[in-house]
This record gives structure tokens, sequence and C-alpha cells, in this order.
């Protein structure tokens, strides 16, 4: 009788913290609409701009700081140098604010924002917490990081390097910039450390090389293969696969690294290389074929810049 006791009293302490621990379980929020979020967010930049001004040091570290009552100092809104990019995400129209401190040198390049940059950066929030900083550059994939990254800094372009004699290598006339973001182009509802969930954030960022990439290893870099001449997102099979992740691009059934496939002679070897999107302007001697030609169209047209070229088009 002593044990069915004892089984009885168990079964009820079980059965009342289980049930203790369902009602004091916390359900997970859901995330607040961007377009209820996003005025906010911009309510909170706008502000910022408004009422602090920025020192820029030799090596372009920005300080924020508020004007004071009576001040004379710049706002950021009123500094010629603030620029602006109008983004569609999330159903919405977004406006995202940068400052130009240093666009970059004029041979340099932009990357887009499926390319790799070679940046140092500061992350702060709006009250000048620090939440994380690179001194010195690091490569980053610009699709694989935060929004707002691949918008803003595809704006700037890369300086000129220098190799010093002991190998070390330093950048001149790089692009140099600062990016308010919203949330939803940054961490939006997620709390990352010291960033609370929603938090609008600021990065200074030194823009020193960038990389074009091949995601889909078809022998095409993906800066040919991102955007059209209006700048939307290339599928010309219409297949829902975009170019620069689709191994055929015209849907043909012939893979795209084939398609730009050639083979040439050397030292009496059969050689195979692929041909450039875009030929060089003079062709290398020293090479064993024509480097002035890219990829060609089906007519065997290989310089036309107007030329479709035959991975984009199904050749008879």
């Amino acid at each position: 009788m002593n044990n069915i006791f004892k089984i009885l009293c168990l079964l009820v302490l079980v059965t009342f913290f289980a049930s203790c621990s369902k009602s004091d379980s916390v359900t997970a929020q859901p995330p607040i609409p961007y377009a209820d979020q996003y005025p906010i967010d911009e309510a909170a930049i706008d502000n910022f701009l408004a009422t602090h001004f920025v020192t820029v040091d030799a090596d372009y570290n920005t300080t924020f700081a508020l004007i004071e009552e009576g001040g004379t100092e710049t706002p950021i809104k009123d500094m010629p140098n603030l620029a602006y990019k109008m983004v569609n995400r999330n159903d919405l129209t977004y406006k995202l604010y940068y400052l130009v401190l240093n666009e970059g040198d004029s041979n340099g390049e932009s990357p887009i924002k499926v390319d790799s940059a070679f940046v140092a950066y500061k992350g702060t929030l709006f009250d000048d917490t620090l939440f994380d900083t690179a001194a010195e550059p690091v490569w980053f994939n610009l699709d694989e990081v935060i929004p707002g990254w691949g918008e803003i800094i595809p704006e700037f372009k890369t300086g000129v390097s220098v190799e010093n004699p002991d190998g070390t290598v330093e950048y001149q006339n790089y692009g140099v910039g600062v990016m308010f973001l919203p949330s939803s182009f940054g961490y939006y509802n997620s709390s990352i450390g010291v960033i609370p969930a929603y938090s609008p954030l600021i990065f200074n960022f030194k823009l020193f090389n960038q990389r074009h990439r091949d995601q889909d290893l078809d022998k095409v870099p993906s800066v040919y293969e991102y955007y059209d001449s209006e700048g939307n997102i290339l599928d010309t099979d219409g297949d829902g696969v975009p170019d620069y992740l689709d191994v055929d691009d015209d849907g043909d059934g012939i893979l795209t690294k084939e398609e730009i496939k050639f083979t040439y002679t050397d030292g009496g070897l059969t050689k195979k290389g692929y041909y450039p999107y875009n030929g060089a302007a003079v062709d290398d001697p020293s090479t064993p074929y024509d480097d002035t030609r890219g990829i060609p169209s089906c007519s065997e047209d290989y310089t036309s810049p107007t030329r479709i070229r035959r991975h984009l088009i199904k050749c008879d």
C-alpha cells in the first residue's frame, strides 16, 4: 500500500512540475513587420544625422558627437558628402545614407554585391557602443555578411597597391565611407552580443581591394552574370536560377564552361583554355593563342561589344 501511495505522489509531483514548466515557458515573439519597423529606424537615423557632427582624422577614422545647444558644428545631414541610395527590399523602398570620405582611386574597381572585398572597419551603435572592429583589412564575401555591406561598399572604389621592399603591401587612395543602416540591413530581430534586436548600425569602412568571384564555377566571373544593363538580376533561360548560379545559362543542355572552352597547340601538345568574357586590347605574343578573342557569338564574332555570346543563346 505504501508503495502505491509513493507512486501516486510521484505522479502528482511530475504532473505539477510539468505544468509549471509549460506555463512558465517563453514563447518566441514573431518579428515586427518590416513596414512597421522601418519608419522607427528611419526616424532614428534622421534624428542622428540632424543632431550629430563628425570629425575625421588623417587616417579617415571618424568620431561622432552630439551638437550641444547653441553649437555651431555642421550636422551630418547638411554635409555635402552625405549621399544616399534607394534600395527595394522586403516590399519596401529604403533610403540608405552614407558618407563619402574618399571615393577611391579613379582606376580602382568597385565590387558588386556577390564579390569579395578587402576591408578594415569599425561598427558602432547610435549611442557610440563599439560592437566590432578590424583595424587590419579582412576579406569578406559581400553576399555572406549583413545586407547593408553589399549595398553600400560597391558604391566605392579600391585603392592602389604598392609593394614594399620587405614584401608587405600598402594601399593608397582607397575608398572610405560611413554607412548608416536600418536594422533590416543589419541583424534585424536578432540580438548579437551588445547589439539589441532592431538596432540601426553605423559602419566606418575602408575598401582596400576586391576580387571578382565565380559562384557557379562556370569560368565566367559573376560580375558579368549578375546584372543586366538595367540593373536587374540576370536569368537568361528564365528557369528561376540567376546566371551567376546557373551552370547552363541558356538552358540548351550544354554547360556554360563547355561553350566557352577552346583548344590550342603549344609545343606540339593540344591544350584547352577558356575564353575570357572580353578579350585583351592587345595580343600577347608570348602566348600560343589570340588574347584579343573573348567569348564568341554563334557566328564566331570574338570582339564586337554588342555580340550575344554563345553561352547565352542556343546555337544551331
